[in-house]
């Protein structure tokens, strides 16, 4: 009995290595800044600052770790062994040739990006001759899906102009129509102003005014750093903050001089994943989430974890055709992921956005997802958010 359960395991090692040299190696580049703003702690109760809940390390590598983890199945299937590399470079120096030779010394396959907007959009111009797929998980601006247009740059984070027009359907819908906008000194808040602004114009709210704040206690600005003269002598029935900091925006809600709802930066959120999600599947990825990493999933954690299984999906569905080709993949019509959140999501083809719900929120609750279903859209209704491709100056 033992001699027979010896040659077993011989055989079941032979077999083992025979499949080994059948597999396919699949290495997914990940970069990031080691000093990156975007990452500082903003936003923050100053008690919090001080306490360990907020040094914990929130960037999206932790999505991606988890991603790896839940394609492992589709590696017997695929015959591909998905490995995550990872590069963390100090700062922005020269990092388009620190990337390049990083790709070429490690053969990369597939890019994942967590870089600011400015930096990724230079990187994605130097890199379009490569013909591997770029993934941006944490950019938002619009200009990357607008104006930016290269063939393999692809983004599973929403864009601004998502998450603007998801709280312009939300309050369209509920007849709260008369919006005052308090805008941030960075450029970046007058990016999120704007883009408000004009979903605000796509779904019929008005603004009633715009109004500048500053963080500040000088007395002599009294009317940009007081909430009090900056939300008085104006008609609305909301208030939409553009402040990308978070500084000043926690002190807006039950604040304001007359009874409105706030909104953007505070108050009613919409982002792209909410740790309180209940349905279609969401508390289990969350729980498999915290279980790995010790805190909840947010949006740009979410927007890794897809990406990730965009890739395996993508060898699973369309690896045994001839002259397959990922970025041909991902953009096919016939391409679909389940994101765990209600509709199936897929690439728009001409700016290579993911389209998605997205959740409007508050710190511990999802009130709605948008698209509402009042809003319909002659192809798909995930296009009722987002930059539309007669919008876009990124074509088919």
């Amino acid at each position: 009995m033992k001699i027979i359960i010896y040659l077993l395991s011989i055989l079941f090692c032979f077999i083992q290595l025979t499949n080994s040299k059948d597999i396919e190696e699949f290495n997914i580049g990940y970069y990031d800044l080691e000093e990156d703003e975007r990452y500082d702690v903003w936003g923050v109760h100053p008690v919090d600052i001080r306490s360990q809940t907020n040094r914990v390390d929130r960037r999206p590598i932790a999505g991606a770790l988890l991603g790896i983890k839940d394609i492992k199945p589709f590696q017997r299937i695929t015959k591909t062994k998905f490995q995550l590399i990872t590069k963390r470079f100090k700062d922005q120096e020269k990092i388009e040739e620190k990337i390049k030779e990083h790709i070429n010394n490690n053969n990369i396959n597939f890019i994942l990006l967590d870089l600011p907007a400015k930096t990724l959009s230079n990187i994605a111009k130097n890199l379009s001759s490569y013909n591997i797929p770029i993934m941006n998980i944490s950019a938002r601006e619009n200009f990357l899906r607008s104006k930016v247009c290269i063939n393999n740059l692809f983004h599973t984070i929403p864009s601004q102009r998502m998450l603007t027009d998801s709280l312009a359907q939300y309050f369209s819908d509920r007849k709260w129509r008369k919006i005052l906008v308090l805008v941030g000194p960075l450029e970046e808040d007058t990016l999120l102003a704007e883009s408000f602004i004009e979903s605000s114009r796509q779904f019929g709210l008005k603004i009633t005014d715009k109004r500048n704040f500053l963080l500040s206690n000088d007395p002599r600005a009294r009317e940009e750093n007081d909430i009090d003269f900056l939300t008085g002598s104006a008609k609305y029935d909301a208030v939409f903050i553009a402040d990308t900091d978070r500084e000043f925006s926690y002190r807006l809600p039950y604040s304001t001089q007359r009874p409105a709802i706030v909104l953007g930066s505070s108050g009613l959120v919409a982002r792209a994943w909410h740790w309180s999600y209940l349905r279609h599947g969401a508390p289990q990825l969350h729980g498999r989430f915290e279980r790995m990493h010790n805190r909840r999933m947010n949006s740009t954690d979410w927007a890794a974890w897809i990406a990730i299984k965009s890739i395996a999906e993508a060898k699973v569905r369309f690896g045994k055709k001839e002259n397959f080709n990922y970025i041909d993949a991902l953009t096919s019509p016939e391409f679909i992921l389940d994101g765990y959140k209600g509709p199936a999501t897929s690439f728009r083809p001409w700016n290579r956005q993911l389209r998605q719900t997205i959740m409007l929120s508050t710190e511990n609750w999802v009130t709605s997802i948008a698209p509402l279903e009042s809003f319909v859209h002659r192809e798909n209704n995930l296009d009722t958010i987002g930059i539309d491709n007669k919008n876009s100056k990124c074509k088919e």
